[in-house]
C-alpha cells in the first residue's frame, strides 16, 4: 500500500519529475520556440488579493545534496526524492512542490521566450502538461500551467500550478508547484513564499 503522504498528486509529479530525468538525457541546449506554442504574458497580480490568506509556515529548510541550493519545507509537507530532484507533498496531498536542475552548456543568458520554451519541453512528456501566461519577477519568470492525472479508474483529474524559471549561470532551476482545484487558490501565495525561501549556495 502506498503511503498517503504522497497521494495521487505526488505520484502525478513524480511522473512528471523522473519522465525529465528519463527523457532529457543530459545537459540541455537554448531551446528554439516551437511553432506550435502559445505564449502569453500577464500583467502582475494585485498584491491585495495576494495577502487575503496567511502566509505559509515552513517547519524547515531543505538544502540540495549537491550544495547548490536550499529551499523551505512547508509545515506538514513530506519530503522524498524523484530522479535526483527532491519531492514535497503537503499533508492532504492537495499541493505538491518540487525544484528541478536543468545544466544548460553555457552561462550566455536566455530569453523570456526560450525559459518558457525550456520548461515545456522538460515537463511535456506526459501528463498534458501545458504552458498558460507568463510574467517576469524579480526572481525570475513565472509560468502558469495546467495538466491532467491519469488514473487507473475514473477519468483525468485536472491538475495546475506555477513554475518559477530562473538561470543560475549555466543551469537554470524550475520551482514547480502543483496543486489539486481544491488547492488552486493557494497556488500564488505558496509560491512567493517558497521563491523568497529559495536561495543559491
Amino acid at each position: 500500500m502506498h503511503r498517503r503522504s504522497l497521494g495521487w498528486l505526488g505520484v502525478a509529479a513524480i511522473a512528471l519529475i523522473l519522465s525529465l530525468f528519463f527523457g532529457s538525457g543530459g545537459r540541455l541546449t537554448q531551446p528554439a520556440p516551437s511553432s506550435a506554442t502559445v505564449l502569453t504574458t500577464q500583467a502582475p497580480a494585485d498584491e491585495d488579493s495576494e495577502l487575503t490568506a496567511a502566509a505559509p509556515a515552513f517547519s524547515g529548510t531543505y538544502e540540495d545534496p549537491q550544495g547548490s541550493f536550499q529551499i523551505g519545507i512547508l509545515d506538514g509537507a513530506t519530503t522524498t526524492t524523484a530522479g535526483s530532484a527532491p519531492l514535497f507533498v503537503t499533508a492532504d496531498s492537495s499541493l505538491a512542490y518540487s525544484v528541478v536542475t536543468l545544466p544548460l552548456e553555457s552561462e550566455a543568458p536566455l530569453t523570456d521566450i526560450a525559459l518558457v520554451e525550456l520548461t515545456r519541453q522538460t515537463l511535456d512528456y506526459g501528463e498534458g502538461f501545458q504552458t498558460q501566461t507568463f510574467t517576469s519577477v524579480p526572481e525570475g519568470l513565472q509560468i502558469a500551467w495546467t495538466g491532467r492525472l491519469s488514473q487507473s479508474a475514473g477519468p483525468p483529474q485536472p491538475v495546475s500550478g506555477s513554475v518559477l524559471a530562473r538561470q543560475q549561470g549555466a543551469a537554470v532551476y524550475l520551482l514547480v508547484v502543483a496543486a489539486l482545484e481544491s488547492a488552486t487558490a493557494q497556488v500564488p501565495q505558496v509560491l512567493v513564499a517558497l521563491a523568497d525561501s529559495l536561495e543559491f549556495l
